[in-house]
């Protein structure tokens, strides 16, 4: 890294190491590769290795309790949502992927990306995520092409470092 934290682009701090999946995968897969890797969103990539969605553990949880049977039991937990940071209280049934886990992650990933390119300024990159309200920007080029991702994560590793 070039760059000291102050003239820091995206490139010099995303993660490049990527766990991916694909459209037609299913939510069970993603879930499963979320909790092996230990991250909570998974850029979809098509067939071209392009860039076309994203899904979060809390796009998931929040499909799953919009669907779930709540007169079945009617009980409900807690769950803290990393996304928003706040807990959120869900259908107990929404934890089970019996009815859900086959549905393909194209049903459930946000197609409206919040995206940087790799040139983009540490800062510009911070201004982007609070204005969006979000906890990750993917770095990509206009054809989708994905290079990397940055978390808030990053940005406290970027402090820390000094």
């Amino acid at each position: 890294m070039s760059h000291t934290a102050q003239d820091a682009v995206a490139a010099d701090y995303m993660q490049r190491d990527i766990v991916t999946v694909s459209p037609d995968d299913s939510l069970r897969v993603a879930l499963a590769l979320m909790t092996e890797n230990h991250v909570t969103g998974l850029p979809v990539m098509d067939g071209k290795s392009r860039c076309v969605g994203l899904v979060t553990s809390s796009d998931i949880l929040n499909y799953e309790e919009e669907r779930a049977d709540e007169t079945a039991t009617g009980a409900t937990a807690g769950f803290y949502d990393p996304e928003t940071q706040q807990w959120e209280s869900v259908p107990i049934s929404a934890f089970g992927l019996e009815e859900f886990g086959d549905v393909p992650v194209r049903d459930v990933m946000t197609r409206d990306l919040v995206w940087v390119d790799r040139s983009t300024s540490l800062s510009e990159v911070a201004r982007r995520m609070v204005g969006e309200r979000v906890h990750r920007v993917l770095v990509m080029d206009r054809e989708a092409r994905l290079y990397g991702i940055l978390s808030a994560f990053d940005f406290v590793r970027v402090v820390a470092k000094g």
